[in-house]
């Protein structure tokens, strides 16, 4: 599978399909992500917890990986994602991904509004 392949599947697995088990199967234990000033190590139980928390939040958000670039064990997505009432907002993340899982997340926090 490629890291494109990896990616739809993973975003429709875990935030479309909504499948609070979903998860486990993508993200390692536990899983680094790195933020603005700080590193997380989250394991698959907080993780799952951060998953929920937002499909609680947003129960119809549709996630569309406008722009993806992989090189090696990394792909970067540029997405949008639609979180219900016309609210859009867009982001980068990367992805490190080894042996079929998620082992680190490189992730800025999104903004409002769909990419220009």
């Amino acid at each position: 599978m490629t890291n494109e392949e990896f990616l739809q599947t993973y975003t429709d697995d875990v935030y479309h399909s909504r499948d609070p088990e979903a998860p486990a199967r993508y993200i390692a234990d536990p899983c680094l992500r790195h933020e603005a000033g700080k590193l997380l190590t989250m394991s698959i139980i907080d993780n799952q917890a951060r998953i929920t928390s937002f499909l609680t939040r947003f129960p119809t958000a549709r996630f569309r990986n406008k722009v993806t670039v992989s090189e090696g064990e990394h792909i970067t997505s540029c997405y949008e994602a639609e979180l219900g009432d016309g609210q859009v907002i867009s982001g980068i993340e990367v992805f490190r991904i080894v042996d079929g899982r998620i082992t680190e997340t490189w992730n800025a926090h999104p903004v409002s509004g769909a990419w220009g």
